[in-house]
């Protein structure tokens, strides 16, 4: 059952909640149903993960069923498809300073782009938010033999890293293409954290699917063959030793960074561009006081959803990589 997200009506919009008015009447009722709402906790991420899925409309690729989308990565039958990535929910008062920088460019003329569509990535159809994401992997699939053993490996291997919990702040807007050149995002650029956490969970997932037979994320496609059965690799308890060896091909990829918040089909007009360069430095500091809390990474593989924590505390002398 999908959840829908209702609006308020215009009438409702329009009543004054004042810290004198009477709870007895309408618009005291309503403004104590107000406070009650905005003191909820917000759903835990598990809540989330149960309704990950969508539903599979039809059996081939079919770009009309997704705006105009290919899929970039052909479905192969028996393959798992398989996503790393750091999801955030922005609170209220987030998704509304992202939804008005989207907004202020959906509607700009483009000479050179007639077609030239800008979607967002931040409301569902019906208007209810969605998560968004930092990629940690590229998309990649793994057959029904592998799938439980990759992550499995993924969970000890951030658990043995020591990468902590840890925030990340934005910089601006900027357009990039995907690889394909099929698509175009509108992406917040991220500011590099202090622990370095974003190159490190990189890293951690990079070396776990290289392990496995996958392109890593960022970096030349170097496949690592593993002549181990998946009953070997289960038990192997990490996948190295040593901690300095780890980390020596430790790289500042901190510029590629990125979270998608819309896309389009045509390559962005100058006239674009230059708003978007306009609206970022309109928006600088509303962009700056946006913050998000990375605590977990997921692993989708299908489906399913895991969701893997960050240690919150490292026992001295117990970390595998010491970091």
């Amino acid at each position: 059952m999908a959840l829908v997200d209702y609006a308020s009506s215009d009438e409702e919009e329009q009543v004054e909640a004042t810290s004198t008015t009477d709870v007895n009447t309408p618009q005291g009722l309503k403004r104590k149903r107000e406070e009650s709402s905005s003191d909820l906790p917000p759903l835990p991420s598990k809540f989330h993960d149960l309704y990950a899925s969508t539903t599979r409309v039809s059996t081939r690729d079919d770009p009309s069923l997704h705006g105009g989308r290919k899929r970039v990565t052909p479905h192969v039958e028996g393959n798992w498809p398989t996503h790393l990535y750091i999801e955030w929910y922005p609170s209220t008062i987030e998704y509304s300073s992202l939804n008005e920088l989207v907004s202020s460019l959906k509607d700009t003329p483009s000479p050179e782009a007639t077609d030239l569509k800008v979607h967002s990535f931040l409301t569902s159809d019906l208007g209810a938010p969605l998560p968004l994401h930092i990629s940690l992997s590229r998309p990649i699939g793994f057959s029904t033999e592998q799938k439980d053993d990759f992550v499995a490996s993924l969970e000890r291997t951030i658990k043995s890293s020591a990468v902590r919990p840890f925030d990340v702040s934005f910089t601006g807007l900027d357009w990039v293409p995907n690889f394909e050149k099929t698509r175009w995002f509108l992406v917040l650029r991220l500011l590099k954290p202090d622990s370095d956490g974003l190159n490190k969970l990189l890293h951690v997932s990079n070396s776990v699917v290289q392990e496995n037979g996958q392109p890593p994320l960022y970096a030349k496609p170097t496949i690592v063959k593993s002549d181990k059965s998946p009953n070997q690799s289960r038990k192997r308890k990490a996948p190295l030793e040593n901690a300095t060896s780890f980390w020596k091909d430790l790289h500042d990829l901190s510029t590629v960074f990125h979270i998608s918040i819309a896309w389009t089909l045509t390559s962005p007009s100058e006239e674009l561009v230059e708003l978007t360069k306009s609206v970022t430095h309109d928006n600088s500091d509303k962009i700056k006081q946006i913050q998000l809390s990375v605590e977990e990474v997921k692993a989708k593989v299908g489906n399913i959803v895991t969701s893997i924590p960050l240690p919150k505390s490292v026992t001295v002398g117990k970390s595998l990589f010491g970091v």
